[in-house]
């Protein structure tokens, strides 16, 4: 009945949500990207919690592992608002309810992956060289092409030209892992240069 109680508990995030009963002002409506990483991250829900009457017994032996340090990542969502967009993810199977919990299925996974490549963030350490990202993607692989280059203007990168992207950011691990990401580790190169045309109108772009 809890056949994978003990893998959640393994991993150190089982959390028994018990949500007080507080004015719709003191909470936040959570987001799509707030719970898919929460659940994503080993967080569990309870699915006694958004459909009363259900999974009692589960609800019961979660009630031994409940840290009240942990069930803040709930208590700050509306209730209300938190079963609606789990009522939608159900329906887009991004989420799944099984044995009286609220898990993230492998569409959700890629869901979460798309979120957390959004997030990435280069730091702003130099070493006095300039990044030239060139890739040269198939058309054939047209969606991993496009997101990638989306992922680029998230983290600032500036475009140059077709498919040259500049940083004046160490950047080769955070380029790294988007290649192996997307498996485009032929078709991407990272250059580094100690000068550039026009190198103080970028100064002044990045703001270094």
């Amino acid at each position: 009945m809890l056949k994978s109680i003990t893998n959640y508990t393994a991993a150190g995030f089982v959390i028994l949500l018990q949500i007080r009963m507080v004015s719709d002002k003191d909470k936040v409506d959570p987001k799509v990207s707030d719970i898919l990483k929460l659940l994503g991250g080993g967080t569990v829900l309870a699915a006694s919690l958004i459909m009363p009457g259900a999974a009692a017994i589960a609800l019961r032996e979660f009630k031994k592992y409940k840290q009240e340090k942990d069930t803040k990542e709930w208590k700050k969502f509306n209730l209300w608002r938190l079963k609606q967009i789990i009522k939608r993810l159900e329906k887009q199977k991004t989420i799944e309810i099984k044995d009286g919990l609220v898990a993230i299925t492998e569409k959700g996974k890629r869901k979460l992956l798309q979120f957390n490549l959004n997030d990435m963030k280069l730091e702003r350490k130099t070493d006095g060289k300039w990044r030239l990202i060139i890739y040269d993607i198939s058309e054939f692989r047209k969606k991993e092409r496009n997101f990638f280059r989306e992922v680029l203007k998230n983290m600032r990168f500036l475009k140059l030209q077709q498919s040259i992207y500049l940083t004046p950011f160490v950047c080769e691990d955070e380029i790294e892992y988007l290649k192996q990401m997307f498996g485009v580790g032929e078709e991407v190169q990272v250059l580094k240069v100690t000068g550039i045309d026009n190198e103080q109108i970028y100064k002044e772009y990045f703001g270094i």
